[in-house]
């Protein structure tokens, strides 16, 4: 065996790194942060590069000083200048709300080129959904872009394999469900809402969740469809959205006002104004002219 083969990876020593730079700006010492778990002379040879520690241990020394997996990922990722799945969310998010077409197009293009450079059957898989994913976004504000069949049958295929479904998950589907075969998406919005979910409590995931299945009623009610329409409605207003989701639910005030004006009812659209004027006397510009 090569002496100067690396007994660790640089991504594996990185953890250690980031890790201290958290600690001490967190304000706590080697002994506070080591606690219970591991020696304080483990948790220095850790934080200076010269070992790794086990997955459990880490997660409850990173419980020690107060950290999430959520801050911890998003620096290590920027350590590696990797783009944050959180931050590429928020990224494409402010994009499309100010109907930025040229950020859209060139995230949507900054992953075809990674599509395209990938080798290995396990990034191509990523790639290929982050893409998909961009394209359908982007659809939104330039209908030049489209799913095309192959793509959609690979994220169905997908979406149907899943045992589990996470925060990813279920924000593609809520993001691409125009393109998607209505039967598909209302089985597929059934497995996603299904109370058996481990993570469908998680709080960002159950506000995924909402987010994903408001969009979907209104590709319903779009499409003529208010059967299923008004059966997501009721979901929503069984599951009760907390008041700190008050977005989400003053949206499903304006998608239940919506429905109600398309199957009949006059008296809906004095609903929709208002949530109209409320939006624009909060300065939510973008949303209120959408």
């Amino acid at each position: 065996m090569d002496k100067k083969t690396k007994k660790y990876s640089e991504e594996e020593l990185a953890i250690g790194i980031i890790f201290k730079e958290f600690r001490i700006s967190k304000g706590f010492s080697q002994l506070e942060a080591a606690g219970n778990e591991i020696s304080v002379t483990h948790l220095s040879n850790f934080e200076n590069g010269k070992t790794v520690i086990s997955t459990n241990h880490f997660l409850n020394i990173l419980q020690n000083i107060n950290v999430n997996m959520f801050e911890f990922q998003n620096s290590l990722n920027q350590y590696f200048q990797k783009k944050d799945l959180l931050l590429f969310n928020i990224e494409m998010a402010d994009a499309f709300a100010e109907k930025n077409v040229s950020k859209l197009r060139m995230i949507t293009e900054e992953l075809h080129k990674k599509l395209e450079i990938s080798s290995t059957i396990s990034t191509t898989k990523k790639y290929r959904l982050d893409y998909i994913r961009a394209k359908s976004i982007l659809s939104f504000v330039d209908s030049s872009y489209f799913l095309t069949k192959s793509e959609i049958t690979f994220l169905e295929n997908y979406l149907y394999n899943l045992k589990e479904w996470g925060q990813y998950d279920i924000a593609i589907l809520g993001q691409c469900a125009q393109f998607l075969d209505f039967i598909h998406l209302i089985e597929l919005s059934d497995r996603m809402i299904n109370p058996s979910q481990n993570s469908i409590n998680i709080p960002y995931v159950k506000q995924a969740i909402i987010q994903t299945v408001l969009n979907i009623i209104n590709i319903f009610v779009d499409a003529g469809l208010y059967t299923p329409a008004r059966k997501f409605i009721k979901y929503l207003e069984n599951i009760k959205i907390n008041d700190n989701y008050m977005f989400e639910k003053f949206t499903l005030v304006y998608n239940t006002a919506r429905y109600n004006y398309k199957i009949g009812d006059e008296g809906a659209l004095a609903v929709m104004n208002d949530c109209r004027k409320a939006l624009e006397f909060c300065k939510c510009f973008n949303t209120s002219n959408w």
